[in-house]
C-alpha cells in the first residue's frame, strides 16, 4: 500500500490526536477516514457510509435538541415522533454504532471533482447535439444519434450511483433540458444498466483537444469532428 507524508500545525495534530482518541482508532485511521470522505469513498456498507464515526459534544447536543424539538411538532404521527425521540436517546447516549440510524436519510456527498466532471460531460453532449441538428440530413445519416446523446448512468454501479440523481437536479432546475429527450429515448429513464462513466471519460477527452480550437469562435464541431469524438466510445481507443 502506497504511502503518503504531510506536514500539519501543531493545532492540527492535535485535534487528530484528540478526534482519534474520541474514536478509539489510530490517527493513521482518522486521517484515511476524512480522505475517504472528501473523496468519495466514504465507508464501506450503506447507510453507515454517510454516518461519523465520531461527533464532538458540541454538535452532538445540538443535534439531540434538534431531534427533541422535531419529535414535538404538530402534524406528526406517532411513528415519526418515535423515530426523532429514538434518535435524540442515540445521540444523548452516544451510541455510535446507532449513528446510521440517525444519519440514513442523507446520501453520500458527491465530490467537486466528480460533480465537476459531471458537468464537462453534460456540456460536451450539449455541444454534440447541438453539432449534429447543424448537419445537414446527409451529413447526419452518417452518425449513429445514440453515440452522440447523453445516455444516462448505471444505477447499480459503483462510482455512478449518485450521478442520476444530480442529472434529475439539473433537468427540474432546468438546465440542460435539451438531453432530456433523447435521455429519454435512448436509457430506461435514465438507467444505462450498463457503465457508461468511463466512456464519456474517453470521449471527453477527445472532444476537449478538439473543443479548445473552438472556444474563441464558438463554432460547432464539423462532421469528420463528431466522428472523431465518436471513435473514442470504444474501451480500446486510446483515449
Amino acid at each position: 500500500m502506497p504511502t503518503v507524508s504531510i506536514r500539519v500545525s501543531d493545532e492540527l495534530k492535535s485535534r487528530l490526536d484528540t478526534l482519534a482518541q474520541e474514536s478509539e482508532s489510530t490517527l493513521s485511521g482518522v486521517i484515511i477516514e476524512a480522505l475517504n470522505s472528501i473523496t468519495g469513498l466514504g465507508r464501506e456498507d450503506y447507510p453507515e457510509e454517510t454516518a461519523p464515526y465520531t461527533i464532538n459534544n458540541a454538535n452532538r447536543l445540538i443535534l439531540r435538541n434538534t431531534e427533541l424539538i422535531l419529535s414535538q411538532c404538530e402534524g406528526l404521527d406517532k411513528d415519526e415522533r418515535d423515530h426523532h425521540t429514538q434518535n435524540a436517546r442515540i445521540l444523548e447516549e452516544g451510541f455510535t454504532g446507532e449513528y446510521h440510524r440517525v444519519f440514513a436519510a442523507l446520501k453520500p456527498e458527491i465530490p467537486s471533482s466528480r460533480s465537476d466532471e459531471l458537468l464537462d460531460i453534460l456540456d460536451m453532449f450539449r455541444v454534440l447535439r447541438a453539432s449534429y441538428d447543424s448537419l445537414d440530413d446527409k451529413e447526419r445519416a452518417e452518425i449513429e444519434e445514440r453515440d452522440i446523446s447523453f445516455r444516462g448512468f448505471d444505477y447499480s454501479a459503483d462510482g455512478e450511483t449518485a450521478l442520476p440523481g444530480y442529472v434529475e437536479y439539473l433537468f427540474k432546475e432546468e438546465r440542460y433540458t435539451e438531453l432530456a429527450e433523447p435521455l429519454s429515448r435512448f436509457s430506461d429513464d435514465g438507467n444505462s444498466h450498463h457503465r457508461n462513466l468511463d466512456v464519456y471519460r474517453r470521449m471527453n477527452r477527445c472532444f476537449s483537444q478538439i473543443w479548445r480550437k473552438h472556444l474563441l469562435t464558438g463554432r460547432l464541431l464539423s462532421l469528420d469532428e463528431i466522428k472523431k469524438v465518436v471513435s473514442a466510445i470504444p474501451h480500446n481507443s486510446g483515449y
